[in-house]
């Protein structure tokens, strides 16, 4: 993946990443290929889709700095 690049970011790119994070990231709950990540500190959810474009990418960046990490953590977890 090219650094610092959201275009090829794909749906076990960011199910790793988020394990790395320390973030819940559950697989087998669900309809389709949708995965359900959590926050273990503060319960908060957000559902990655399967199919993913350089749009919905970069809302699930956003969210995952909501959460408290920045963009050096996140696209570190990436690699």
């Amino acid at each position: 993946m090219p650094s610092e690049s959201l275009a090829d970011i794909h749906q076990n790119d960011w199910i790793r990443a988020c394990r790395k994070l320390g973030l819940h990231v559950e697989t087998h709950r669900g309809k389709g290929g949708h995965v359900l990540v959590k926050h273990p500190r503060n319960g908060m959810k957000y559902t990655v889709q399967s199919d993913l474009h350089r749009v919905i990418n970069i809302k699930i960046l956003n969210k995952l700095k909501r959460w408290g990490f920045t963009r050096e953590q996140i696209f570190e977890a990436l690699r």
